[in-house]
């Protein structure tokens, strides 16, 4: 049957499959590249978020740095860029941006070349059927008044098949387009929603080391007053002691 309708169809349909193997490829290529990359690990977000709301930035670090995947790797940068109070504001922003975007690409690798075979395989498939259309319309012009129904049904049936070739295709390509780009999306919120939070705790953890400071101020001017009490006390004891030898001999009785 194969053999059938690639003969009928023409040299269209070797296009047309090449299309299909290349698309084929790169369906195979994300499903392995999907399951190595982590892409599905979301499990340790809940846990990390705890360490992190307690203020406990380094311990979630190590433990993103031992989970694979984009979420994991920008938590860690996003932590990271918390931990380096060098770092402005606008400088954290990028970084996290930077290491996002390069995450992104990484999973929108080869996304270009699954669209392209679902949008050129129908217009090949098209041309292949127009193609047939022009030779039977060629053999009908040929024939002349010894026209047969069958030769123009003939003709149609053969430049109708590069058309089904291109959608059958066409139509698996684009299905996994969209189910891979939903994924990404997926992935790419969740990057997103993480990173706020985090960055949303700075100003938390920014209050509560002003906070921190202030008290740590206040206990020190209070131990500073205290020494300062201390040693006037100090001071004034030894002038203190004359006088109530002096008043204590006074009061004694001479013998």
């Amino acid at each position: 049957m194969l053999e059938i309708i690639f003969v009928k169809g023409g040299w269209v349909m070797y296009l047309i499959m090449l299309l299909s193997i290349y698309a084929l490829g790169i369906i195979f290529f994300k499903a392995q590249q999907f399951m190595t990359s982590g892409v599905f690990n979301t499990g340790f977000i809940d846990r990390v978020m705890m360490h992190v709301k307690r203020g406990e930035l380094t311990d979630a670090s190590h433990i993103l740095g031992k989970e694979r995947g984009p979420v994991a790797r920008i938590m860690r940068v996003a932590i990271e860029c918390i931990l380096n109070r060098e770092m402005t504001m606008k400088s954290r922003e990028s970084e996290i941006a930077r290491i996002g975007a390069s995450e992104i690409r990484y999973l929108e690798s080869h996304m270009r070349g699954l669209e392209m075979s679902a949008t050129v395989a129908p217009l090949i498939g098209l041309m292949g059927t127009v193609i047939g259309m022009i030779a039977s319309f060629s053999k009908l012009s040929e024939a002349g008044s010894r026209v047969d129904p069958s030769m123009l049904a003939g003709g149609i049936w053969e430049a109708l098949v590069a058309t089904v070739g291109g959608l059958m295709v066409a139509i698996p390509a684009l299905a996994a387009y969209y189910l891979i780009d939903s994924l990404i999306e997926r992935a790419r919120a969740t990057m997103r929603d993480v990173t706020i939070q985090i960055l949303a705790m700075e100003d938390m953890f920014i209050k509560n080391e002003k906070e921190q400071l202030k008290r740590e101020e206040i206990e020190r001017e209070e131990r500073v007053r205290l020494l300062m009490a201390e040693q006037a006390n100090a001071i004034a004891t030894p002038r203190g002691a004359p006088q109530s030898s002096s008043t204590l001999h006074l009061l004694s009785p001479k013998y």
